[in-house]
């Protein structure tokens, strides 16, 4: 997991970087396992309460099977005028898999020419073939699904990661502010919960139905 806690410990400094937080992870949510006995998936929480934004929640998650991963939940829960930003990162053998999701939920739906440079920056990387979900056509079109081999470029995936994070907390901060964009946050959370989202099964697995509800609505996507 060494890869990914420092990927992790890099967007926490990053985006946290001259920014008033403090850290916010419930104990109970922490640290946790699937099944409880067997540990087959190992999860390691933490979120950050980040002043004049929102919240910062990281969880890491490793398997017995190869497969490692990291997801990291960009909650604007002030109302700054800019997309939910969704990060995950997959290990799994010499395939290394980055998701860099924006969901426009704001009111304006103004244009992000940062993040949208940031996408032609990379647009030649090579994409990932996603199975579909009804949140793939939510993503807005500067979003970046990308598949790298660590054998190239080695250091594409962690430049990626460090660019996309710089701009989307340089847009964040210059943003207008407006309560109508948390309503729009809240509204697509639910769809989140409802419909269902990448993480949705093993957190059920792991929590129940209202136990994984209660995660992703304290944890995933805050309003407070």
């Amino acid at each position: 997991m060494t890869e990914l806690m420092k990927i992790r410990d890099g967007i926490t400094r990053l985006f946290t970087s001259g920014l008033e937080c403090r850290e916010a992870t419930a104990e109970k949510y922490r640290s946790f396992s699937y099944p409880r006995h067997i540990r087959l998936m190992r999860f390691d929480v933490q979120k950050q309460r980040i002043d004049g934004f929102g919240s910062l929640m990281t969880m890491l998650t490793d398997t017995v099977f190869g497969m490692q991963l990291l997801t990291c939940s960009f909650m604007p829960f002030e109302g700054a005028g800019v997309p939910y930003l969704l990060i995950d990162v997959m290990v799994m053998k010499n395939k290394r898999t980055v998701f860099v999701e924006y969901y426009d939920c704001t009111q304006a739906n103004a244009a992000q020419p940062l993040l949208e440079k940031v996408c032609e920056k990379y647009c030649l990387v090579n994409d990932y073939d996603e199975k579909d979900a009804w949140y793939v056509s939510e993503r807005t079109g500067y979003s970046l699904i990308k598949s790298l081999d660590p054998r190239g470029n080695r250091h594409e995936l962690s430049r990626l990661i460090a660019d996309s994070v710089r701009a989307y907390k340089r847009s964040a901060l210059g943003a207008e502010k407006c309560s109508e964009n948390l309503r729009g946050l809240l509204r697509f959370r639910e769809r989140m919960m409802n419909e269902g989202n990448p993480s949705s099964a093993v957190l059920e697995k792991v929590f129940g139905k209202e136990g994984a509800r209660e995660f992703f609505k304290s944890c995933v996507m805050p309003e407070s």
